[in-house]
């Protein structure tokens, strides 16, 4: 948003979460500020709207700021699994669409781009070289020995059955040099290994593409070679346009109606730590809540006597 004044409100430290308290010290120091948009990409799951952070939120909006919270990344455990602060009463409860198109890497199978997105905790894949790919099957413990012997080659696997982290740590076992698991359903694969994995498994790299490219690379004839490259791709989402998997929906406790509103929040590529390389693709309602937060600021730069309490239902109804 043009001319627009940002303001940031720290309330983590490097790792971990964070307290109710922290938050609302936040929340009074971006008042007395004279913030006229206040972006919460934090969200406690399962809560109602009298929780500590929602009330606070509340009060904001009766102040005369408008409130934009993600609704939080638990859909798929159901029902009232919204989060506050966005549960608040008058606040901006954002849900999650998924983004039509994921700017990504690719490696190149036979001339071929094949998009990749770098699992959270996993080193960075290399940017150059070629290597053979084989096909290992599932991975999991569960079906040991695996399909071939990726000793000194890239493993690819297919997706289920077991963690992204189970089948890395079991084709590493194997001297794979890098890890790539396809998925099982449309889309590229946006996984975590859940934490950073013990040495050895530390220094290699594990990385997700779509089940379609997966397939493919399985088509060719072997051996399959596959080099990486510095480059990005344009890769087609084909969930785009939908609500993302692990978006939070409603009812809130109270029965009253929550998520409020929708925004792209699926396979989002911005800004990132430079520690992490500057950009990356990630995906939550936490990329969904500042889509809505900059269209406020826009929609406040229009029309600047907007009442806060108003802008929710002007959003709704456009």
């Amino acid at each position: 948003a043009p001319d627009v004044s940002l303001g940031a409100y720290r309330v983590f430290g490097c790792e971990g979460s964070t307290y109710a308290d922290i938050m609302v010290a936040a929340m009074e120091m971006a008042l007395a500020d004279g913030m006229d948009i206040l972006n919460m990409s934090i969200g406690s799951s399962f809560q109602w709207p009298q929780y500590p952070t929602a009330v606070a939120a509340d009060n904001l909006v009766k102040k005369g700021m408008v409130v934009v919270a993600s609704i939080g990344n638990s859909g798929a455990n159901g029902l009232y699994s919204a989060g506050a602060p966005g549960v608040g009463e008058k606040v901006i409860g954002v849900a999650s669409f998924d983004n039509t198109d994921m700017y990504v890497p690719y490696f190149e199978v036979n001339e071929t781009p094949i998009g990749y997105i770098t699992m959270s905790y996993s080193p960075e894949p290399p940017i150059a070289g070629t290597e053979e790919i084989v096909f290992i099957g599932q991975a999991c413990d569960a079906d040991l020995p695996l399909l071939a012997d990726p000793a000194g080659k890239v493993a690819m696997a297919v997706r289920g059955g077991c963690s992204f982290a189970e089948k890395a740590e079991n084709a590493i076992d194997s001297d794979a040099t890098a890890v790539i698991i396809h998925n099982n359903a449309p889309g590229i694969v946006l996984g975590t290994l859940g934490e950073a994995l013990p040495a050895p498994y530390d220094q290699t790299p594990v990385v997700g593409i779509s089940q379609t490219d997966g397939l493919f690379i399985q088509a060719q004839e072997e051996p399959v070679y596959m080099t990486w490259t510095d480059q990005m791709v344009l890769a087609y989402n084909p969930t785009g346009g939908l609500i993302s998997s692990f978006s939070s929906y409603g009812l809130a406790p109270d029965l009253s109606l929550k998520p409020d509103i929708g925004a792209p929040g699926g396979s989002i590529y911005s800004t990132y730590p430079l520690e992490g390389g500057g950009y990356a693709v990630m995906g939550g309602t936490s990329m969904a809540s500042p889509h809505v937060a900059g269209a406020v600021a826009l929609l406040l730069q229009a029309n600047p006597r907007l009442k806060a309490e108003a802008v929710r239902g002007v959003l709704q109804n456009s």
